[in-house]
């Protein structure tokens, strides 16, 4: 997963669709591991300034 930081809009998308992965109090504050990876890429879907992305390169 990508955050820029430069196009978060802070709507709090990622933060109430998975609060368990993404939490703003803790450092750091995504959790990776927290939830499945369908249900990250789902919500990072959600996200809509672009701020969050998939990086599939990773993957390979």
């Amino acid at each position: 997963m990508v955050w820029k930081s430069a196009l978060c809009v802070h709507s709090g998308v990622c933060v109430r669709g998975l609060p368990e992965v993404f939490d703003t109090r803790r450092q750091p504050w995504i959790a990776i591991d927290a939830a499945s990876s369908a249900a990250i890429v789902e919500q990072v879907g959600r996200c809509p300034s672009g701020a969050l992305s998939i990086d599939r390169t990773a993957e390979k």
